[in-house]
């Protein structure tokens, strides 16, 4: 499908969103509308349709900060409100599974972190080890391209469940690192830091976060602590940087992973080993050349050296009726990044990459 705005333009369009990411920043009618697919899709899932704006007790627990009413659930549904205060719903455990990966995996820092290289020493030594892969089963946003959409099940019906001590006990001799991805972390912030404190203080592994950057400020330092102490990084998956695009692709707001991510380049600069990386999913039709010259704009004025990973789109959820990321469009995506000042730039899932013709400007 091509945006119905711009036919001459041949300019490919998901049917979920029904138009390009140019008129999305000029109509915002345009954007209620995607809004409202958001909404549809979660509650044909059984989910909380959208983050609340207007109650008067506010969730702290994610940078969404839910403003809920009396006996109304957060868009997570982890929390609720009685009383006038957040109460969770499942005390001390989160809804998670876990499993086991060999190293080296199919990790977004695995050309930069020392575990996941299959050179040198430390890559030998790797190859004996392997990775505690944490999904939690909840999400702070609604991709509509979310490439781990059980997570959604898990949500609706609250299973399963652990404790951090339960999580922590899965890890044996050779569990060199955990990864916290999902749905995202993000709302599960105090689960895997009390888990990340049993695991460092029974076994010196390493801490990796992978998330869409929607973290609180309450855990936003605690979390980067634990990370940098345990010398892992923090994947920050960007998806777009015009507010109007990231609102219609996630169901949510970008102020926060922006500020977030900042305030961790910053830190960042005082690194030995890596500890913040940039991901983003080159979606046909949305995240083109110039969507991305912007994102690695902004990832510059934070830290240049930043590694920031390109990554090959594969159709799926509601944008399924889209193409593979094209070879043509991750070249020029990674030269549209170098030239905005990036060093460390690299295409990730080049499996994915397709042959599709299409407007990636």
């Amino acid at each position: 499908m091509f945006c119905p705005n711009h036919t001459p333009d041949e300019r490919l369009v998901s049917r979920s969103v029904g138009c390009c990411p140019e008129c999305l920043q000029t109509n915002s009618t345009l954007l209620d509308r995607v809004t409202r697919v958001h909404r549809a899709s979660r509650q044909r899932d059984g989910l909380v349709a959208s983050v609340s704006k207007s109650g008067g007790t506010v969730c702290p627990e994610c940078a969404n900060h839910c403003r809920l009413n009396e006996g109304e659930t957060g868009f997570c549904h982890l929390r609720t409100v009685a009383g006038s205060q957040i109460v969770e719903k499942y005390p001390g455990r989160a809804v998670v599974s876990w499993y086991f990966d060999q190293l080296p995996t199919n990790c977004v820092a695995d050309w930069v972190c020392s575990l996941t290289q299959c050179n040198g020493e430390s890559g030998a030594y790797a190859r004996y080890l392997k990775n505690l892969a944490v999904f939690y089963g909840t999400c702070s946003s609604d991709c509509l391209f979310c490439q781990n959409i059980s997570y959604r099940g898990m949500m609706a019906r609250g299973t399963p469940l652990m404790t951090p001590s339960e999580l922590a006990a899965v890890a044996d001799d050779r569990t060199a690192c955990v990864c916290y991805f999902g749905g995202d972390p993000s709302c599960n912030a105090w689960h895997s830091v009390e888990t990340s404190k049993l695991l460092r203080r029974e076994r010196d592994v390493k801490i990796c976060y992978e998330t869409n950057g929607l973290i609180s400020g309450k855990w936003l330092q605690q979390i980067a602590d634990i990370v940098w102490e345990s010398r892992a990084p923090v994947k920050f998956d960007l998806k777009a940087y015009s507010p109007e695009l990231y609102t219609a692709l996630t169901g949510v707001s970008n102020n926060s992973v922006l500020r977030n991510f900042r305030a961790l380049a910053q830190r960042g600069r005082k690194r030995e080993e890596e500890f913040l990386i940039a991901s983003i999913l080159l979606v046909p039709g949305y995240i083109g050349v110039s969507e991305i010259g912007k994102l690695a704009a902004f990832i510059a004025s934070c830290d240049p050296t930043v590694p920031t990973a390109l990554l090959g789109f594969y159709p799926h959820h509601m944008m399924s009726d889209l193409p593979c990321t094209s070879r043509a469009h991750a070249e020029q995506a990674v030269k549209a990044a170098q030239d905005a000042g990036l060093t460390n730039v690299r295409i990730g899932n080049t499996s994915l990459l397709s042959s599709a013709r299409y407007n990636f400007q």
